[in-house]
């Protein structure tokens, strides 16, 4: 994300399935809001400094060494930037333990393999849904499938390609090119169920998402579907017990965190992105974000190539209501972040934010590529001269 200032103050520069998918979609949009405001209070540090040229320096300090008393069980995941899960305890620290372990060839350690869709290439899923599917999978592999005193399951998806990872110059075009691996065991651990003996107990291949199967089985492959079990105790299996810390909604931040363990690479590019261009004045307890989601979204679009839509998207004066309600019920408020993969949408809020609140800074992201789509392929038939790395950074 890249983002700059508006001047507004003279500052410079109906199914259950798909009510579910929405539900989600804001719980990610609430813990991608947070964890954003998380990282800007973490950048703006008295060791932030400009330098003669009046531009930001580009030193960017070790924020938590590995002696940090922040790095303790403790702590909410949102106090971290760019959390650890090798250090990090919690959720997170439980989600690397299980996933990484000791022994990937043992007969015990058992497997739940995601499956690319058979048509993978033409799959139109964007980075959200990537992130709901792979939740729900990791929570289905942790429980086994609601069953956790059968133990748990090691979450590894296949080498196909991803369609986010066309044409990557940073490694393979799979989930890899963006995001550090799953686990540490290899597909050649599991058992391949394309060359095992067509009657092997070791090995289930779903036939849909809520199928029944033995839990003695070593190697579960999900169905060739987009969705997934819903699991019903997502958070028992941790053994850390309720508490302010540790909760059903820290589950979801956790396995969004552990997903979106982005490469070096990657890390860099937003790291420097963030710094060069997040106000050294901005408050993030007075900031809020807007993240406005149009085109393939929204019912009746005639976008070709990409999803179809899944509901009618409000009309932009209801965003502007809920910023009037986020004021009214905190007047410090003074930034809004406004991003949204529709350009002309994105314009016309400015438009309005400009006229009915006149006095908030607006900080824009310049970088997005604003594809006009959320789908994750084929981007060359929406914004030419544009590459997936450019629209996930």
């Amino acid at each position: 994300m890249e983002a700059k200032t508006s001047p507004n103050r003279g500052t410079p520069n109906n199914s259950p399935r798909a009510s579910s998918l929405t539900q989600f979609r804001m719980i990610v949009i609430s813990v991608t809001c947070a964890t954003l405001l998380s990282v800007v209070n973490n950048i703006i540090m008295p060791n932030d400094r400009l330098s003669s040229s009046g531009n930001r320096s580009h030193d960017i300090p070790q924020i938590y060494p590995k002696t940090s008393k922040k790095l303790t069980k403790d702590q909410h995941i949102n106090t971290f930037w760019w959390p650890s899960p090798e250090e990090y305890g919690g959720i997170l620290g439980k989600i690397h333990h299980f996933q990484n372990p000791s022994d990937c060839s043992a007969p015990s350690t058992k497997f739940f393999v995601w499956r690319s869709r058979s048509d993978n290439e033409n799959d139109t899923r964007g980075l959200t849904a990537w992130a709901h599917a792979a939740s729900s999978h990791m929570l289905h592999a942790l429980t086994d499938a609601d069953q956790p005193e059968a133990g748990h399951r090691i979450l590894i998806n296949d080498d196909k390609l991803f369609p986010m990872a066309k044409g990557c110059e940073h490694g393979p075009e799979t989930r890899e090119c963006y995001f550090e691996p799953l686990t540490n065991c290899k597909l050649s651990d599991v058992d391949d169920y394309e060359t095992a003996d067509p009657k092997s107990s070791n090995i289930k291949i779903l036939s849909k998402t809520d199928e029944e199967y033995d839990r003695n089985v070593r190697t579960l492959y999900t169905s060739d579907s987009i969705w997934f079990r819903k699991v019903k105790d997502m958070y028992s299996w941790t053994g850390l017990g309720f508490n302010s810390q540790h909760s059903t909604i820290h589950m979801t931040a956790a396995s969004l965190a552990y997903y979106f363990r982005v490469k070096p690479w990657l890390r860099k590019e937003i790291d420097e992105r963030l710094r060069r261009n997040i106000p050294l004045d901005l408050n993030p307890q007075r900031t809020i974000g807007v993240p406005i989601r149009r085109s393939d979204k929204c019912h009746g679009h005639a976008l070709e190539g990409s999803a179809s839509g899944e509901l009618e998207c409000p009309p932009l004066e209801e965003y502007l209501k809920k910023v009037k309600e986020f004021l009214a019920f905190d007047p410090r408020i003074e930034n809004v972040i406004v991003t949204s993969e529709d350009k002309s949408a994105c314009e016309e809020f400015l438009e309005i934010l400009n006229k009915e609140l006149p006095s908030l800074r607006v900080i824009q992201n310049i970088g997005d590529v604003q594809q006009g789509t959320g789908s994750g392929s084929k981007l060359e038939a929406y914004t030419e001269g544009s590459s997936n790395a450019q629209v996930v950074a």
